[in-house]
Protein backbone atom coordinates (compact mmCIF):
# COMPACT_ATOMS: atom_id res chain seq x y z
CA UNK A 1 0.00 0.00 0.00
CA UNK A 2 1.62 3.58 -1.01
CA UNK A 3 0.60 6.38 1.29
CA UNK A 4 0.02 9.87 0.19
CA UNK A 5 0.42 12.20 3.24
CA UNK A 6 1.46 15.69 3.97
CA UNK A 7 4.40 17.16 4.99
CA UNK A 8 5.18 15.81 8.88
CA UNK A 9 4.84 18.54 11.31
CA UNK A 10 6.86 19.08 14.24
CA UNK A 11 4.18 17.13 16.50
CA UNK A 12 4.58 14.20 13.66
CA UNK A 13 5.92 10.51 15.21
CA UNK A 14 8.35 10.15 13.55
CA UNK A 15 9.70 6.92 14.40
CA UNK A 16 6.15 5.51 13.40
CA UNK A 17 6.38 8.16 10.28
CA UNK A 18 9.82 6.14 9.09
CA UNK A 19 8.64 2.85 9.59
CA UNK A 20 5.89 3.14 7.84
CA UNK A 21 7.61 4.73 4.85
CA UNK A 22 9.89 1.79 4.51
CA UNK A 23 7.33 -0.86 4.94
CA UNK A 24 5.07 0.89 2.35
CA UNK A 25 6.65 3.33 0.08
CA UNK A 26 5.80 6.95 -0.01
CA UNK A 27 5.33 9.78 -2.86
CA UNK A 28 5.60 13.28 -1.82
CA UNK A 29 5.38 16.38 -3.97
CA UNK A 30 5.33 20.11 -2.05
CA UNK A 31 6.53 23.47 -2.03
CA UNK A 32 9.97 24.55 -0.55
CA UNK A 33 11.28 27.31 1.19
CA UNK A 34 14.27 27.05 3.44
CA UNK A 35 13.34 23.95 4.96
CA UNK A 36 16.27 22.00 6.56
CA UNK A 37 16.41 19.05 8.83
CA UNK A 38 19.19 16.49 10.17
CA UNK A 39 18.81 12.63 10.56
CA UNK A 40 17.70 12.03 13.92
CA UNK A 41 20.11 10.91 16.74
CA UNK A 42 17.90 7.37 17.00
CA UNK A 43 17.27 6.72 12.69
CA UNK A 44 17.34 3.10 12.51
CA UNK A 45 18.97 1.67 9.66
CA UNK A 46 16.01 -0.39 8.88
CA UNK A 47 13.81 2.88 8.38
CA UNK A 48 15.95 3.59 5.77
CA UNK A 49 14.59 2.93 1.91
CA UNK A 50 16.37 4.05 -1.43
CA UNK A 51 14.57 7.05 -2.90
CA UNK A 52 14.82 9.29 -5.76
CA UNK A 53 14.58 13.05 -5.62
CA UNK A 54 14.31 16.02 -8.14
CA UNK A 55 13.35 19.78 -8.04
CA UNK A 56 11.74 21.83 -9.74
CA UNK A 57 12.59 26.20 -9.38
CA UNK A 58 15.21 25.85 -6.53
CA UNK A 59 17.87 24.11 -5.41
CA UNK A 60 18.32 21.53 -2.61
CA UNK A 61 21.53 20.30 -0.63
CA UNK A 62 21.99 16.83 0.19
CA UNK A 63 24.92 16.51 3.02
CA UNK A 64 26.02 12.91 3.09
CA UNK A 65 27.38 11.10 5.81
CA UNK A 66 31.20 10.43 5.33
CA UNK A 67 31.80 14.29 3.64
CA UNK A 68 30.12 14.73 0.53
CA UNK A 69 27.67 17.17 -0.39
CA UNK A 70 25.42 16.97 -3.66
CA UNK A 71 23.35 19.83 -5.03
CA UNK A 72 20.23 19.02 -6.74
CA UNK A 73 18.91 21.44 -9.51
CA UNK A 74 16.08 21.63 -11.81
CA UNK A 75 17.69 19.08 -14.10
CA UNK A 76 18.91 16.20 -12.81
CA UNK A 77 17.87 13.97 -10.19
CA UNK A 78 19.35 12.28 -7.34
CA UNK A 79 19.07 8.54 -6.29
CA UNK A 80 20.10 7.48 -2.76
CA UNK A 81 20.63 4.17 -1.59
CA UNK A 82 18.71 2.60 1.68
CA UNK A 83 21.55 2.61 3.70
CA UNK A 84 22.29 6.53 2.63
CA UNK A 85 22.02 9.08 5.78
CA UNK A 86 22.09 12.29 4.84
CA UNK A 87 21.25 15.93 6.40
CA UNK A 88 19.04 18.35 3.83
CA UNK A 89 19.04 21.97 3.45
CA UNK A 90 16.28 23.47 0.92
CA UNK A 91 17.57 27.12 -0.67
CA UNK A 92 15.59 30.03 1.09
CA UNK A 93 15.46 32.20 -2.05
CA UNK A 94 12.64 31.22 -3.67
CA UNK A 95 9.57 28.96 -3.16
CA UNK A 96 10.12 25.99 -5.35
CA UNK A 97 8.17 22.19 -5.70
CA UNK A 98 10.39 19.53 -4.50
CA UNK A 99 9.34 15.95 -5.28
CA UNK A 100 10.54 12.12 -3.04
CA UNK A 101 9.68 9.08 -4.01
CA UNK A 102 10.65 6.19 -1.40
CA UNK A 103 10.85 2.94 -2.84
CA UNK A 104 8.85 0.75 -0.37
CA UNK A 105 11.09 -2.45 1.23
CA UNK A 106 9.01 -5.15 -0.84
CA UNK A 107 10.01 -3.77 -3.92
CA UNK A 108 13.48 -3.91 -3.33
CA UNK A 109 12.98 -7.61 -1.89
CA UNK A 110 11.48 -8.11 -5.02
CA UNK A 111 14.91 -6.56 -7.44
CA UNK A 112 16.83 -8.59 -5.69
CA UNK A 113 14.81 -12.18 -5.70
CA UNK A 114 14.87 -11.33 -9.19
CA UNK A 115 18.55 -10.52 -9.84
CA UNK A 116 19.76 -13.41 -12.86
CA UNK A 117 22.88 -14.37 -10.69
CA UNK A 118 24.30 -13.67 -7.29
CA UNK A 119 26.68 -11.43 -8.44
CA UNK A 120 24.06 -9.48 -9.50
CA UNK A 121 22.92 -8.93 -6.26
CA UNK A 122 24.59 -5.77 -5.67
CA UNK A 123 23.50 -3.98 -9.31
CA UNK A 124 20.24 -4.77 -8.21
CA UNK A 125 20.24 -2.02 -5.32
CA UNK A 126 19.93 1.39 -6.50
CA UNK A 127 23.11 2.88 -5.58
CA UNK A 128 23.73 6.91 -4.85
CA UNK A 129 24.21 9.26 -8.04
CA UNK A 130 23.16 12.52 -9.28
CA UNK A 131 22.01 11.84 -12.98
CA UNK A 132 20.12 13.18 -16.14
CA UNK A 133 17.00 10.99 -16.63
CA UNK A 134 16.07 9.64 -19.54
CA UNK A 135 12.73 10.92 -21.26
CA UNK A 136 10.43 8.19 -19.97
CA UNK A 137 11.97 7.97 -16.70
CA UNK A 138 11.53 10.92 -16.51
CA UNK A 139 7.92 10.81 -17.74
CA UNK A 140 7.15 8.32 -14.95
CA UNK A 141 8.23 11.00 -12.58
CA UNK A 142 6.90 13.88 -13.10
CA UNK A 143 3.39 11.95 -13.70
CA UNK A 144 3.67 10.20 -10.17
CA UNK A 145 4.30 13.18 -8.89
CA UNK A 146 1.72 15.59 -10.90
CA UNK A 147 -1.16 12.45 -9.89
CA UNK A 148 0.52 13.11 -6.48
CA UNK A 149 -0.27 17.00 -6.45
CA UNK A 150 -3.61 16.36 -7.50
CA UNK A 151 -4.69 13.97 -4.99
CA UNK A 152 -4.95 10.63 -6.72
CA UNK A 153 -5.54 7.95 -4.42
CA UNK A 154 -5.55 4.77 -6.53
CA UNK A 155 -2.71 2.86 -4.36
CA UNK A 156 -2.63 0.31 -7.33
CA UNK A 157 -1.78 2.49 -10.02
CA UNK A 158 0.81 3.99 -7.47
CA UNK A 159 2.27 0.79 -6.62
CA UNK A 160 2.41 -0.40 -10.44
CA UNK A 161 4.58 3.04 -12.03
CA UNK A 162 6.56 3.48 -8.95
CA UNK A 163 7.78 -0.42 -9.64
CA UNK A 164 8.16 0.55 -13.40
CA UNK A 165 10.26 3.58 -12.36
CA UNK A 166 12.24 1.71 -9.63
CA UNK A 167 12.83 -1.12 -12.73
CA UNK A 168 13.73 1.44 -15.01
CA UNK A 169 16.31 2.93 -12.65
CA UNK A 170 18.19 -0.05 -11.98
CA UNK A 171 18.22 -0.90 -15.94
CA UNK A 172 20.15 2.07 -16.12
CA UNK A 173 22.56 1.30 -13.77
CA UNK A 174 23.02 -2.14 -15.42
CA UNK A 175 23.86 -0.21 -19.17
CA UNK A 176 26.39 1.96 -17.30
CA UNK A 177 27.92 -1.10 -16.04
CA UNK A 178 27.74 -2.59 -19.27
CA UNK A 179 28.99 0.21 -21.13
CA UNK A 180 32.42 0.25 -18.90
CA UNK A 181 33.12 -3.69 -19.78
CA UNK A 182 32.90 -2.50 -23.32
CA UNK A 183 35.63 -0.12 -22.69
CA UNK A 184 38.63 -1.61 -24.17
CA UNK A 185 41.04 -1.43 -21.35
CA UNK A 186 43.71 -3.19 -20.47
CA UNK A 187 42.27 -4.27 -17.21
CA UNK A 188 39.36 -3.97 -15.49
CA UNK A 189 40.35 -1.80 -12.80
CA UNK A 190 41.12 0.70 -15.94
CA UNK A 191 37.67 0.25 -17.22
CA UNK A 192 36.20 1.28 -13.31
CA UNK A 193 38.84 4.39 -13.53
CA UNK A 194 37.47 5.50 -16.40
CA UNK A 195 33.45 5.10 -15.25
CA UNK A 196 34.55 6.89 -12.22
CA UNK A 197 35.75 10.03 -14.47
CA UNK A 198 33.42 9.74 -17.11
CA UNK A 199 30.47 10.11 -13.76
CA UNK A 200 32.57 12.87 -12.39
CA UNK A 201 32.23 14.70 -15.82
CA UNK A 202 28.45 14.21 -15.76
CA UNK A 203 28.39 15.52 -12.38
CA UNK A 204 30.06 18.68 -12.99
CA UNK A 205 28.29 19.23 -15.76
CA UNK A 206 24.83 18.65 -13.75
CA UNK A 207 26.28 20.88 -10.89
CA UNK A 208 27.28 23.20 -12.99
CA UNK A 209 25.11 23.76 -16.15
CA UNK A 210 24.06 27.34 -15.25
CA UNK A 211 27.11 28.57 -15.63
CA UNK A 212 27.23 30.19 -19.42
CA UNK A 213 31.19 29.87 -19.51
CA UNK A 214 31.59 25.85 -19.19
CA UNK A 215 32.74 24.07 -21.68
CA UNK A 216 34.43 21.39 -22.42
CA UNK A 217 38.05 22.23 -21.26
CA UNK A 218 36.95 22.60 -17.66
CA UNK A 219 34.59 19.06 -18.10
CA UNK A 220 37.93 17.44 -19.12
CA UNK A 221 40.04 18.84 -16.15
CA UNK A 222 37.39 17.67 -13.94
CA UNK A 223 37.32 14.36 -15.11
CA UNK A 224 41.58 14.47 -15.58
CA UNK A 225 41.31 13.46 -19.05
CA UNK A 226 42.05 15.36 -22.51
CA UNK A 227 39.33 16.50 -24.14
CA UNK A 228 40.43 14.05 -26.88
CA UNK A 229 40.22 10.93 -24.57
CA UNK A 230 37.06 12.54 -22.62
CA UNK A 231 34.85 12.84 -25.95
CA UNK A 232 35.78 9.40 -26.82
CA UNK A 233 35.41 7.52 -23.52
CA UNK A 234 32.29 9.61 -22.85
CA UNK A 235 30.46 9.00 -25.67
CA UNK A 236 31.67 5.17 -25.38
CA UNK A 237 29.74 5.40 -21.81
CA UNK A 238 26.75 7.35 -22.30
CA UNK A 239 26.21 7.18 -26.62
CA UNK A 240 26.67 11.19 -26.80
CA UNK A 241 29.59 13.60 -26.75
CA UNK A 242 29.96 15.51 -23.51
CA UNK A 243 28.71 18.65 -24.87
CA UNK A 244 25.79 17.31 -26.57
CA UNK A 245 25.04 15.86 -22.74
CA UNK A 246 25.70 19.57 -21.43
CA UNK A 247 23.21 20.81 -24.33
CA UNK A 248 20.81 18.01 -23.24
CA UNK A 249 21.07 18.70 -19.48
CA UNK A 250 20.26 22.86 -19.97
CA UNK A 251 17.35 22.08 -22.28
CA UNK A 252 15.64 19.69 -19.82
CA UNK A 253 15.83 22.34 -17.21
CA UNK A 254 14.47 24.46 -18.96
CA UNK A 255 11.73 22.27 -20.04
CA UNK A 256 10.79 21.40 -16.58
CA UNK A 257 11.08 25.46 -15.14
CA UNK A 258 8.66 26.43 -18.05
CA UNK A 259 6.66 24.23 -17.72
CA UNK A 260 6.29 23.76 -13.26
CA UNK A 261 7.26 27.45 -12.43
CA UNK A 262 6.07 30.52 -13.34
CA UNK A 263 9.38 31.45 -14.65
CA UNK A 264 10.03 33.60 -17.95
CA UNK A 265 11.57 33.18 -20.98
CA UNK A 266 14.68 35.35 -19.87
CA UNK A 267 14.79 34.41 -16.91
CA UNK A 268 14.99 30.75 -17.81
CA UNK A 269 17.89 30.65 -20.55
CA UNK A 270 19.93 32.44 -18.11
CA UNK A 271 18.67 30.28 -15.41
CA UNK A 272 20.46 27.32 -17.78
CA UNK A 273 23.64 28.74 -18.87
CA UNK A 274 22.24 31.01 -21.78
CA UNK A 275 23.49 34.80 -21.74
CA UNK A 276 22.25 35.04 -25.39
CA UNK A 277 18.03 34.60 -25.41
CA UNK A 278 18.12 34.04 -29.00
CA UNK A 279 20.73 31.29 -29.01
CA UNK A 280 18.66 29.65 -26.26
CA UNK A 281 15.54 29.86 -28.71
CA UNK A 282 17.45 28.12 -31.24
CA UNK A 283 18.37 25.56 -29.28
CA UNK A 284 15.26 24.69 -27.56
CA UNK A 285 13.37 24.84 -31.20
CA UNK A 286 16.33 21.97 -32.01
CA UNK A 287 15.78 19.98 -28.95
CA UNK A 288 11.94 19.84 -28.40
CA UNK A 289 10.35 21.01 -31.57
CA UNK A 290 8.85 24.22 -30.24
CA UNK A 291 9.52 27.61 -29.25
CA UNK A 292 9.65 27.97 -25.06
CA UNK A 293 6.50 29.87 -25.33
CA UNK A 294 4.38 27.32 -26.24
CA UNK A 295 5.52 24.70 -23.39
CA UNK A 296 5.02 27.53 -20.66
CA UNK A 297 3.28 27.35 -17.56
CA UNK A 298 0.01 29.31 -18.21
Amino acid sequence: MFLLPETPDTDCDFAAFYERQAREGLVHSGLMNGHHFEIAADFKDEWASPVITWSAGGEEFYDLQGGDTIKVRSSGALTLAAGARYAYTASPETVFRSNMIAFPRWMIDDAKRNALEPGQLKSRTLETRLFLPDEETQRLMNDIAARCVNGYTDETWYAEQVALLYARLLEAQGRRSAAQDEIKAAKPATRAELARRIDRAQRHMLLNFPNSALGLEEVSREACLSPFHLIRVFKAFTGVTPMRRLAAIRMEAAMRLLTQTATSTKEVAEAVGYSDRTAFFKAFKAHFGCAPSQAMKH
